[in-house]
């Protein structure tokens, strides 16, 4: 996974937003292109209705896709 790309990402319990490559906390819930919804709770209700609570290293990309963190990565 390329940290450099844009996503949202649960970290240490918090929800983190990175943009740009730089890591900042997540100020609000998120819409994704593909019509995902990222909540700052870390719930994440997908484009299809079905919901998953991000658990530590899961992160979505801003394109809706689902993403686990290698721990080189974090």
């Amino acid at each position: 996974m390329d940290m450099k790309q844009d996503m949202v990402m649960m970290k240490d319990g918090k929800m983190m937003r990175m943009k740009d490559g730089q890591m900042m906390p997540m100020e609000e819930d998120m819409l994704m292109a593909d019509g995902t919804k990222v909540m700052m709770n870390g719930m994440v209700m997908m484009a299809d209705g079905t919901s998953h609570m991000l658990m530590e290293g899961e992160g979505v990309t801003l394109d809706g896709k689902m993403t686990k963190m290698e721990d080189k990565d974090m």
